[in-house]
């Protein structure tokens, strides 16, 4: 994102402020650096999110055998490590596509240049994961939740990679459905600004992630209605392009969301 885009990000949300739905608690760095942790009961897992010696964000959900664990850098670049007993998957977005792993083979797909055998291909290495059936199943009880229920911020964090799984995993709706899943609370509730202000710095940091990610949404809309003047045979590769955008941006929200409230005050 430009500086100029972050600026518009930070108006956004000081204009539109968000309510955080997190309930979790930091931690207070006795066992390293400094994080935050949410146990959510429906799916009885753990997230937790702090940043390396690097400067990244790391992020792991934790439930009975399976683990994910993740690394995003400033520029939005994010590797995904699914593990459940022997079964091990890898995935890694940035500016030049996918990359998929699994055992000792590993596919490649560019959006910009693949027509569909790339996406087949990840597809094929996914088949059978447990790890990837383990997550997807996750994911699926956290976007069925009633909207009575409260998301935490770390939840829609998993969402987010839930949305590029099922993607790779052959769902080519999960994108858009789960883009417009994380908000549609935030969306409905934009109003005039107000001169109140969060309470803490973490509320008033899940405030501006959650407009950054309305704004991701809006872009991939734009980008989804703009796709429909393009011909049928070419409609599904302009999509691709969509939804990898989509991703791209929303884990560098990630990225500031989490550097956000763990800068030292």
């Amino acid at each position: 994102m430009s500086r100029i885009g972050s600026m518009v990000v930070v108006f956004l949300a000081l204009t539109f402020p968000g309510v955080a739905a997190a309930q979790g608690r930091r931690n207070d760095g006795s066992a390293g650096r400094p994080g935050y942790q949410e146990h959510d009961a429906l799916t009885d897992a753990t997230f937790a999110v702090t940043t390396d010696a690097n400067g990244n964000a790391v992020f792991a959900v934790r439930g009975g055998d399976f683990a994910l664990d993740k690394v995003v850098s400033p520029t939005g670049d994010a590797t995904l490590r699914l593990t459940q007993g022997k079964d091990v998957v890898s995935i890694a977005i940035g500016q030049s596509g996918f990359q998929v792993g699994r055992g000792r083979r590993t596919v490649r797909v560019d959006p910009k240049t693949d027509k569909g055998e790339g996406f087949d291909a990840a597809r094929a290495l996914l088949l059978g994961s447990p790890s990837v059936r383990s997550f997807k199943r996750l994911a699926a009880a956290l976007e069925n939740r009633d909207e009575s229920e409260e998301d935490g911020a770390l939840a829609i964090v998993a969402l987010i990679d839930g949305a590029i799984v099922q993607l790779l995993d052959g769902d080519v709706d999960a994108p858009k459905r789960i883009a417009q899943r994380i908000t549609r609370k935030q969306r409905a509730a934009f109003r005039p600004a107000s001169a109140k202000r969060a309470p803490d710095t973490f509320r008033d940091c899940v405030g501006i992630y959650e407009v950054s990610l309305v704004d991701a949404y809006h872009r991939y809309e734009t980008c989804w209605i703009e796709s429909i003047d393009y011909s049928w045979w070419t409609r599904s590769w302009v999509l691709k392009l969509c939804e990898w955008e989509w991703a791209l941006s929303s884990q560098q929200y990630i990225w500031q969301f989490v550097g956000c409230f763990m800068l030292p005050i």
